[in-house]
């Protein structure tokens, strides 16, 4: 490879690697798998970026990349098995003061509270509403029309609103 790619991907990973690991983690919900495919990601784009023909921005490229290996992930191990393997993880173990700087108490209960709604729905929170992201970015992302990204985003707050009601985290009067 070329030194100048290597700098780019240098860039890159500076600039955005705490963004795409935190994308991950809350896509999948372990800290340690979100590190290995966040690097996984970074290696893809490595190979790629030759290829990167500038039709997005480099930041929603590298979270498509991010998406897809966290979906191939979560294809290649049967996703009950995941599941099951998550929550276990989160009910029998305390969390490290790592984790409670990083997520603290309300994020621990968004997440599982995002994890139990529908997986286009909580693609799209996490893009909009967490990551900060643009209908257009996030459309970009997922490979959606934005009109899409705008629907799920309204039915997917409601689907996490009635979670959280669910779980006593916010009133009936919210």
């Amino acid at each position: 490879m070329k030194p100048h790619i290597e700098m780019q991907i240098q860039i890159l990973y500076e600039q955005y690697h705490n963004e795409i690991f935190r994308y991950i983690f809350l896509m999948i919900g372990d800290r340690q798998q979100a590190k290995d495919l966040m690097q996984e990601t970074y290696v893809k784009a490595f190979i790629n970026i030759e290829d990167f023909r500038g039709d997005a921005n480099v930041k929603t490229w590298l979270y498509r990349i991010a998406r897809n290996e966290t979906i191939d992930f979560l294809r290649r191990k049967k996703p009950a098995t995941y599941l099951v393997d998550f929550f276990l993880h989160v009910k029998s173990s305390q969390p490290t003061p790592e984790e409670v700087i990083v997520l603290g108490n309300d994020m621990e209960l968004l997440y599982l509270a995002l994890s139990r709604i529908k997986k286009g729905y909580r693609d799209v929170i996490i893009l909009r509403k967490i990551r900060e992201l643009s209908t257009k970015e996030t459309a970009t992302i997922l490979g959606w029309k934005e009109s899409r990204i705008k629907t799920n985003l309204h039915r997917g707050l409601m689907a996490l609103q009635k979670e959280l009601k669910k779980e006593g985290y916010i009133s009936e009067t919210f």
